[in-house]
């Protein structure tokens, strides 16, 4: 532990050990930017740590950083710290700040009080708006969301890209088709469509939630396709059980020389095994191995693949060949083994699961309740799940109100 010392006034250090306090200052805004780079929001904090216990605060272009990064780790009583400290200052009346605010209130499902900020701002730009209309999505609060933006219309300002995947985010989880088409409408008529990635695989995820045929005519119309509206179309056919598009569009975009992403894999692995190819299967675990694309989720797909072909050797190797496993992963191995009659096995798995301290979730009782039938104390155990079922419920409904 390192002990503060306090050095004599008598005692001096050489100069350029004395930073003044603009210089400090500046060094300290610097490393909070170049952290932001690197995409560390744990350095940023503790960056913004040190510079507080020397008495000084962000300026106005890296304190928005610092509430960014308070934002994505959720770190509700550090931001709103920061937001005390600077309510006597001019920065509480910086546009960039207060949106800064906003956002991270939204992000921490704070609604309350990122309106509040954002009612107090004497003047919002689209960046502001986007950020509240954003932050009640981002919550579920479509209708929200919905009734900001017409506010939004009444000041003459114009939605930008950003605004627009998220009213179409909205438009989509609320099945407004007709409001939907007019945000098409819109973006046909400012030139967002066909110029920005973002709408386009948005406008695409949108009407897949209706009709894929007509998200299949979106995409047929862009000029520039890529990984993200390639994926998109492909997850579309599968989430509406057309396996076999999927799969077809799938070898088109690796025909023709598209890059495909662990998303893409991710998803052409499901439709194999849900269309029951399990040659082009292999094919894409090849393709994962060569590229690397391997992950938990990706090979709980290829265990999930192999095991519906009853493939259980295949499911174990994949399974020994992650040292550190989830839930997920584990259900996916007991499902492997209790589908494939295994009772001795599973037992030994889940007392695996439970030494190696992972917590059993919804998806592993309704796995785990099918082996009780097979144990000689098999009511027992059953009941014994069903209070289980009931205790994380009830966790479930206290961590929500909290």
């Amino acid at each position: 532990m390192e002990i503060p010392l306090s050095l004599s006034p008598n005692l001096q250090k050489p100069p350029h050990l004395i930073p003044t306090q603009t210089h400090e200052s500046n060094h300290f805004n610097s490393l909070i930017k170049h952290h932001t780079k690197l995409k560390d929001d744990h350095a940023i904090l503790d960056t913004y740590t040190r510079m507080e216990s020397s008495g000084f605060l962000p300026d106005n272009t890296t304190l928005p950083l610092v509430l960014k990064a308070c934002g994505r780790l959720q770190a509700v009583e550090r931001g709103k710290k920061l937001h005390n400290a600077v309510l006597h200052t001019g920065l509480v009346s910086d546009i960039r700040v207060q949106t800064a605010l906003v956002d991270f209130y939204a992000k921490c499902g704070m609604l309350v009080n990122a309106r509040k900020v954002f009612d107090e701002m004497s003047e919002r730009d689209i960046v502001s708006w986007n950020a509240m209309i954003s932050g009640y999505i981002g919550c579920s609060e479509y209708r929200q969301a919905l009734g900001l933006f017409s506010r939004m219309q009444n000041g003459n300002l114009k939605a930008n890209s950003v605004t627009v995947v998220e009213l179409l985010r909205a438009c989509g989880e609320l099945l407004e088709l007709r409001l939907g088409k007019a945000i098409h409408g819109y973006c046909l008529r400012h030139g967002l469509f066909n110029s920005n990635p973002h709408v386009d695989s948005s406008l695409i995820g949108f009407y897949l939630k209706f009709d894929p045929s007509i998200a299949a005519l979106v995409f047929e119309k862009l000029d520039a396709r890529n990984t993200v509206s390639w994926n998109t179309m492909i997850s579309g056919y599968v989430n509406h059980g057309d396996y076999l598009k999927s799969i077809q569009l799938f070898i088109s975009m690796f025909t023709e020389g598209f890059k495909c992403d662990s998303v893409t894999m991710l998803v052409a692995i499901q439709a194999c095994a849900e269309h029951g190819n399990l040659e082009l299967g292999m094919q894409v675990h090849q393709l994962v191995i060569k590229f690397g694309y391997s992950n938990i989720r990706i090979t709980t797909a290829l265990m999930n693949m192999y095991n519906k072909f009853a493939d259980l050797r295949s499911s174990y190797e994949l399974f020994n060949s992650i040292p550190t496993k989830d839930v997920v992963l584990w259900n996916s191995i007991l499902s492997c083994s209790i589908e494939s009659g295994l009772i001795d096995e599973s037992i030994r798995l889940l007392t695996d699961m439970q030494l190696d301290e992972i917590r059993m979730n919804e998806r592993t009782l309704v796995i785990l309740l099918p082996l009780c039938a097979h144990l000689c104390n098999g009511l027992v155990n059953g009941k014994s799940l069903h209070a289980y079922a009931f205790k994380i419920s009830k966790e479930k409904k206290r961590a929500c109100y909290k």
